[in-house]
């Protein structure tokens, strides 16, 4: 069979650079440094009017609120130019061009041409799930290929077995929805009406579906235009050269970059508390080993694959949340594209969850990567501190606590998608600095979550609230910043599903460091038969107004109450159901003894923080009244607090000798592996360069 009727298993590996061109060595030999400065000033500016183009005319939850990645490719169809708040769709979105390239430039039935435009969504190439899609279109001049230019964003349905584009009960990934290569839907600069039928059947929400299609060529035809104007202005070579350029520069400065760590490894097993249908503990163990100027994942002794559950997710979905890191915090003063990834390294396990193959699921891959990735911001903390500590801080959160829903809304409109809230995260507590609250997502720092009433003017909802979570951070030195809780209510409909994706809801899923304590776990609330609507008619002042009032002083709503994880399959909830949300905080830094009282005062006061959490965990004693601080019990508290830590101390052989014997119920390890865990050998899939 040709490898064009199977999932190619090479391509997928070419996400560092293709090898230079002697047309490219050639004109980049001959590009002046001050017009390569002008040239990625222009290029980064037309990829910034890409994205908010997309953002602008897209239907989605992600479109809208900026969960976007734009990017110019090269011919070979590496990532040069990026604008995103989202960078794993940017650099994991090179391989379906690399895919068309390979397979489909040069093919007689198909071929590459001005006017075309490419979409895909199957995750073995974009490295996620199925509802993250993509389109590109290339651009030629003079008969040469030079570039790609394309935009790639979550849509929020994907024609799967459970609405929502991410399936709770997936067995296979044939329950996931649409899983399409790269195919050409657009020739002669119109898109083929055919192909859009297809695609817009074959999912929930057809006009969300065609939109976002549709925004992302927009945006691609209107960069597509800016790069023809540049080129007219400095010539077809100059602009091959200078794009290439930007990987050659941007791989030698990564390399310097990493050359100025301190060599070493640095270890951080992540755990997960879910395998989608039921709660489970996986475990990712990554190891960050660092020598010269390159860097190295090692990920040897993660729990096995995953054979009917959706937890998978593809090697090279894991380096593209990696990038996350390295982009937005590692090489944060760099370009961002696939150069970068010059200094990197990885090896995966063979037959493991975090190496997926064959048919497996991957719906809930999201989940896996971003655990994946805290263990980076926990390594990378330890790795970066003694040469640049501003660097090392503590994780976002990352348990993602995405809402799904499903039915028709206000308007009598199908729709399928998710709610904003996992763009208001709280971010970890840093060097010299609490965490800011609501900061947004660790993997979309420039998306946001929207304005409740846009929300509301075409989904069935109606917000009960939508603000702070107070104390949903971890405590620490420099506490993480709040999440944001919020309350729905089913209106204007009869009913509606809605569920959820996630982790977190038994074993914390962000962890402080240095000392710092998790952000708590966190678990939704529903109400059946609510009677919502009658207290808010009646004004009743007892009715919650945040998650906090809602778990503290308790509520007046009466009807059938239920606590659920994170993760849970979409269920029906009828007209005044209420579902609450929290999305919680980031990690703490440090040791909560040595936080600033004053700064405790402060966020008791603000209400962020209990007298209770004052007293417990920061040692901080206060009139409860008048939340005056009493500077000399306080020390004398923290003082006690210091002793008693030492009697409970004791030799590390001894504790060693004590935590050995501890094990998790059996109950939860059916899908772990073997527990304690074995010596990893250095075995499986090597992608060092």
């Amino acid at each position: 069979m040709s490898i064009k009727y199977g999932r190619d298993t090479e391509v997928v590996h070419r996400l560092r650079p293709e090898p230079v061109t002697a047309r490219e060595q050639a004109a980049q030999a001959a590009v002046a440094d001050l017009d390569f400065e002008i040239f990625q000033h222009k290029m980064q500016m037309i990829a910034l009017e890409g994205k908010e183009t997309t953002m602008k005319l897209g239907a989605s939850t992600a479109m809208r609120w900026g969960d976007v990645a734009f990017g110019v490719y090269t011919a070979q169809g590496d990532l040069a130019i990026c604008a995103t708040g989202i960078y794993h769709h940017a650099v994991l979105s090179q391989l379906p061009v690399k895919y068309l390239v390979k397979h489909l430039k040069d093919d007689p039935s198909v071929g590459v041409r001005n006017g075309d435009s490419f979409f895909y969504n199957d995750p073995f190439y974009g490295g996620v799930h199925n509802a993250d899609m993509g389109l590109c279109v290339p651009v030629i001049v003079d008969g040469e290929l030079v570039c790609f230019i394309g935009a790639a964003v979550h849509t929020g349905e994907a024609g799967g077995s459970e609405p929502g584009g991410m399936v709770n009960g997936a067995k296979s990934r044939y329950d996931e929805g649409l899983l399409v290569p790269p195919i050409k839907v657009g020739e002669n600069f119109t898109l083929k009406e055919d192909l859009l039928a297809m695609l817009a059947t074959m999912t929930r929400d057809p006009r969300t579906m065609i939109l976002d299609l549709k925004a992302r060529l927009a945006a691609a035809r209107i960069a597509e235009r800016r790069v023809r104007d540049l080129i007219a202005d400095k010539g077809v070579a100059f602009f091959v050269g200078a794009l290439r350029k930007v990987l050659t520069v941007t791989g030698a400065a990564a390399r310097r970059k990493v050359a100025a760590l301190n060599d070493g490894v640095y270890r951080q097993p992540r755990f997960l508390d879910t395998v989608g249908p039921e709660s489970q503990l996986l475990k990712i163990n990554l190891a960050v080993e660092k020598k010269g100027e390159r860097i190295t994942l090692v990920l040897d002794g993660s729990s096995p694959l995953l054979p009917d559950r959706p937890l998978n997710t593809y090697f090279q979905g894991i380096i593209g949340l990696a990038m996350v890191y390295f982009c937005g915090w590692l090489f944060h003063d760099l370009p961002a594209n696939n150069g970068l990834l010059e200094a990197i390294d990885w090896r995966f396990p063979e037959d493991s969850f975090v190496n997926a193959k064959g048919d497996v699921p991957v719906s809930y891959a999201p989940a896996t990567q971003v655990a994946f990735t805290q263990g980076m911001f926990m390594a990378g903390a330890r790795m970066t501190y003694a040469t640049d500590p501003s660097r090392a801080v503590g994780a976002w959160y990352t348990g993602f606590a995405v809402t799904v829903f499903a039915g028709l809304n206000q308007w009598g409109e199908p729709m399928a998608d998710i709610t904003p809230e996992i763009n208001a995260t709280g971010a970890g507590g840093r060097p010299g600095r609490d965490g800011v609250d609501c900061a947004g997502a660790f993997f979309a720092t420039m998306s946001d979550c929207g304005d409740v009433e846009s929300t509301e003017s075409d989904r069935p909802f109606l917000y009960l609230f939508r603000n702070f979570f107070d104390n949903s951070y971890g405590h620490g030195k420099h506490r993480g910043g709040s999440g944001v809780g919020f309350g729905l209510k089913v209106h204007g409909v009869p009913w509606v599903v809605l569920g959820g994706m996630g982790f977190g809801s038994h074993f914390p899923a962000t962890l402080g460091i240095f000392g710092g304590r998790a952000a708590p776990p966190a678990f939704v609330q529903t109400v059946h038969g609510s009677n919502a609507g009658t207290l808010l008619r009646d004004a009743d002042p007892r009715l919650p107004n945040s998650m906090g009032a809602l778990y503290g002083r308790g509520t007046p709503e009466e009807g059938q109450r239920g606590y659920g994880n994170l993760a849970a399959p979409p269920s029906p909830f009828s007209e005044g159901d209420t579902y609450y949300v929290p999305v919680t905080g980031g990690a703490g830094y440090g040791d909560p003894l040595q936080r600033d009282p004053a700064a405790v005062v402060r966020d008791l006061r603000a209400g962020r923080c209990t007298v209770q959490a004052a007293r417990d965990v920061y040692r901080v004693v206060v009139d409860p009244h008048t939340l005056h601080l009493d500077e000399a019990a306080t020390e004398a508290a923290r003082t006690q607090a210091r002793q008693d830590r030492l009697r409970r101390a004791k030799p590390y052989a001894a504790f060693e000798r004590e935590w050995e014997r501890q094990s998790p119920p059996a109950a939860i390890l059916r899908y772990y592996g073997a527990f304690p865990d074995p010596a990893a050998p250095a075995t499986g899939q090597d992608r060092a360069a």
